[in-house]
C-alpha cells in the first residue's frame, strides 16, 4: 500500500521523542548560538533559534550553505554552531562544521545517528537515537530533533521544561488530524496550500510546506500571516487551502489575517489552542493543548501537517513513501562546493 512507511512514521512520533529524554542536559558552551541545517534541518534550526530567543538565550539561525559561502560573516566574533543533521552526513553539514572549527567556534551535533561523522568530529552531540525515519522525507526525525532541543534549550536557559505534556498529546493530535483534514480535501485536492506562521511556527510552516511538496511534487508556500497580506494573497482562489499555525499571543492580528482569507474565499484550517479559536468561526479547526506554553508547541503542531501532506500525496496518486527527484541524504562532491 503506497504511504505506509510515512503513516506509521506519523502515527508513533512519541516514543521517538521520550526516547530523547536521557539525552537532554544543558548545552556546555555558552553563547551566542547559531543553529544551522539544510533544508528541513535549516527550517528545525529557524524554530529551534527564535524559542531560545524567547527563553533569553542569544541565537539566530543560519543555512549551513552561507556559513560555507561567507564564514567570515556567519562566524563572526565567538560562539557556539549547532549544527543539524539527521544522517550526520550531509554535506553541508560537515563543511560547515569544520568552518566553525577554523573559526574557533565550539561546535555540537544534533543526529540521529551517535556514529556519523557529525556526530564524531562536533565537540558535544545531541542525539535523537530512535529519530531515523528510514524514509526520504523527515517526519519523526524532525519532530524528535525539535522535541530534544527544546529540552536541552529549557536547561540551559534554567526554566521549567515542558516534555511529557508533549509526549502524551501526540496521538490527540494525529486523532484529530484524521478527522478533520480528509473532510477538507474530499472534492478534490487543493489547487494550492499555502501555510502562515510567525516567529517560533514560521520554520513549522516552512517545514509543512516543504512536506507536501517532497510527497506530492504540488505547490505548496509559506509565509507569515501578516506579510501574506503583502501579495501572496492576490492569487487565493476557492480551490486554494489555507493553514493558519496561530498563537495565542497573536490571536487578534492573526484572526483578522483569517478573516480577511475568508472574504476572499480560501478554504482555512487552523491549527492553535482553544483560546485562539472563537465559537461560530467559519473556518476548520484543529486544537493544541492548552495546558503548554504555547512557544513549546512546534513538535505538536508539525503533525497535522505531515499528514495533510500524507493525504494530499495519495489523492494526487503518488506514493508518499517514495517521492520523486530528491534523496534521503545530500552529499556533494567536495570538489563542486569547496568550502
Amino acid at each position: 500500500m503506497r504511504g505506509t512507511q510515512v503513516y506509521h512514521l506519523i502515527h508513533h512520533q512519541a516514543e521517538a521523542w521520550h526516547a530523547t529524554l536521557p539525552w537532554a542536559q544543558p548545552l556546555p558552551f555558552s553563547g551566542p548560538y547559531i543553529f544551522s541545517g539544510s533544508g528541513s534541518s535549516y527550517y528545525l534550526a529557524q524554530t529551534a533559534a527564535h524559542f531560545a530567543r524567547f527563553l533569553g538565550l542569544e541565537a539566530r539561525a543560519v543555512a549551513s550553505t552561507d556559513i560555507l559561502l561567507e564564514p567570515e560573516i556567519a562566524l563572526r566574533g565567538t560562539g557556539c554552531l549547532i549544527i543539524i543533521s539527521r544522517s550526520g552526513t550531509t554535506s553541508e553539514a560537515l563543511w560547515a562544521l569544520q568552518a566553525a572549527r577554523e573559526a574557533d567556534w565550539r561546535t555540537v551535533a544534533v543526529t540521529c545517528h551517535p556514529d556519523s561523522p557529525l556526530a564524531a568530529h562536533a565537540e558535544h552531540l545531541i542525539l535523537s537515537p530512535e529519530g531515523e525515519d528510514a524514509t526520504i522525507v523527515m517526519v519523526q526525525s524532525f519532530s524528535s530533533m525539535l522535541f530534544i532541543l527544546q529540552q536541552v534549550l529549557q536547561l540551559t536557559a534554567t526554566v521549567s521544561r515542558v516534555s511529557e505534556e508533549l509526549v502524551a498529546a501526540v496521538d490527540d493530535m494525529v486523532q484529530q488530524a484524521e478527522a478533520v483534514i480528509p473532510p477538507l480535501l474530499a472534492a478534490h485536492p487543493p489547487r494550492r496550500l499555502y501555510v502562515l506562521g510567525s516567529g517560533v511556527r514560521y520554520g513549522i510552516a516552512q517545514e509543512g510546506a516543504l512536506k507536501a511538496q517532497e510527497m506530492s511534487n504540488q505547490c505548496a508556500m509559506a509565509y507569515a500571516p501578516m506579510e501574506f497580506r503583502h501579495g501572496p494573497w492576490g492569487s487565493i482562489t476557492p480551490d486554494d487551502l489555507i493553514v493558519v499555525l496561530g498563537q495565542t499571543r497573536h490571536r487578534s492580528h492573526e484572526r483578522t489575517v483569517v478573516r480577511d482569507i475568508a472574504h476572499r474565499q480560501g478554504q482555512v484550517l487552523v491549527i492553535a489552542q482553544p483560546d485562539w479559536h472563537h465559537s461560530g468561526a467559519d473556518y476548520s479547526a484543529i486544537q493544541l493543548p492548552a495546558s503548554c506554553p504555547d512557544v513549546a508547541l512546534g513538535p505538536l503542531a508539525v503533525i497535522p501537517l505531515q499528514y495533510l501532506a500524507w493525504q494530499w500525496t495519495l489523492l494526487v496518486n503518488k506514493d508518499p513513501d517514495h517521492p520523486v527527484n530528491i534523496t534521503q541524504v545530500v552529499e556533494l562532491d567536495h570538489d563542486d562546493f569547496a568550502p
